[in-house]
């Protein structure tokens, strides 16, 4: 049998792809720039496209960017977008880079697109695409506290407040462009920060942790009971307001389970007619005193308490020992509560010292900064 020549022109041409592939393999300088970028902390695949793209220099010139990492990374990478990818930044969640691609398709540029996706789900995300192009759109989203899923009700309170931008975000997330007790949210498991308002109500069978009852000298019977960090908490404002102005401060009511926050809302309602009963009593499951965090004070000089040298002391340091005065004068608007001078909430020293600094009602200051 014969065996076949190999043509010399065939060997030249073979060994010209292997060293090409050699080359592209071994490359000096590609493997050099590949560790730049990596060393940015930019991925293999990511460095891959910097290069195809000839896009190091830029990236150089800059910090490192998660975004713009996850984006080159993606097989759904365009070149025409990389000037807004650049400006992004990254937000879990799902189909990110598909996201961003229909956005700027859309006609979204960087501050719009980080805004659209900040605190939103992809659901979301993809419903607000069947819309038009909105030029409005950062007006609304441009705080940390906004939500892409409130954006329309933004639009609809804007034209019947006449507020700025931020009281509008602010109050729809509390949900005052709804009416009370309307589509509210149920709130199951125990926190010290827990927002319970007119439109947050406690599921029918939550009860708070750590339930203690109070020591009597500490209450007005022997029933009271009240979440046992807040108890304790109180025992300490309790004596030290003794110890200042030779008075103390005692619990009238701490914590109402369901059944009897029933019973009390039906008494008001009997007693003293529906529009009085709203203001003043919640509903079933929308008390705060079913959280077992707040209370209602007694001055132990007086059977009433506002003006008292006592209620006095507690708008001056009861934040000191982690309590905020709840429903404040002027502030039915946000709290759907008269002015209440005896209602204390507890919240931690920390919290309440920063509550009381802000000067905003506990439902402000939750939806800017707690509410995740």
């Amino acid at each position: 049998m014969k065996k076949k020549k190999i043509n010399k022109k065939s060997i030249i041409i073979l060994s010209i792809i292997i060293l090409i592939i050699l080359i592209e393999i071994i490359n000096p300088i590609k493997l050099y720039n590949k560790h730049v970028l990596k060393q940015l902390n930019y991925s293999n695949s990511s460095a891959e496209t910097i290069l195809k793209f000839k896009l190091k220099d830029d990236i150089l010139k800059n910090k490192y960017n998660e975004a713009l990492d996850i984006i080159l990374a993606s097989k759904e990478y365009q070149n025409d977008n990389y000037k807004i990818y650049k400006e992004l930044n990254y937000y879990e969640i799902n189909n990110y880079v598909s996201l961003v691609n229909s956005l700027i398709k859309k006609g979204y540029h960087a501050k719009d697109i980080n805004n659209i996706l900040k605190n939103s789900k992809e659901d979301e995300v993809k419903s607000f695409l069947e819309n038009d192009y909105d030029k409005d759109i950062s007006k609304y989203l441009q705080y940390d506290f906004s939500l892409l899923r409130n954006y329309n009700r933004y639009k609809e309170y804007y034209k019947k407040e006449s507020l700025d931008y931020e009281d509008v975000v602010v109050q729809v997330n509390i949900g005052l462009d709804k009416e009370y007790y309307t589509d509210y949210n149920e709130i199951k498991k125990f926190s010290k920060t827990m927002l319970i308002n007119k439109y947050n109500g406690l599921v029918q069978d939550f009860v708070p942790d750590d339930l203690i009852l109070v020591d009597e000298e500490y209450a007005v019977d022997k029933k009271q009971k009240g979440n046992k960090e807040m108890v304790e908490a109180f025992i300490k404002m309790s004596d030290d307001c003794f110890k200042e102005i030779g008075s103390k401060v005692l619990i009238r009511s701490g914590y109402r389970d369901y059944k009897s926050q029933e019973d009390t809302y039906n008494l008001y309602l009997k007693t003293y007619g529906k529009k009085y009963a709203e203001e003043y009593v919640a509903h079933p499951g929308f008390s705060e005193h079913q959280t077992g965090l707040a209370i209602d004070i007694k001055a132990e000089s007086s059977n009433t308490f506002e003006g008292t040298k006592e209620s006095k002391w507690l708008l001056e340091n009861a934040y000191k020992y982690g309590f905020i005065l709840r429903y404040s004068k002027n502030t039915e608007d946000i709290t759907g509560y008269n002015y209440e001078s005896w209602h204390y909430r507890y919240l931690g020293v920390e919290l309440a010292t920063k509550v009381k600094e802000s000067k905003l009602t506990y439902d402000e200051y939750y939806i800017r900064n707690l509410n995740k």
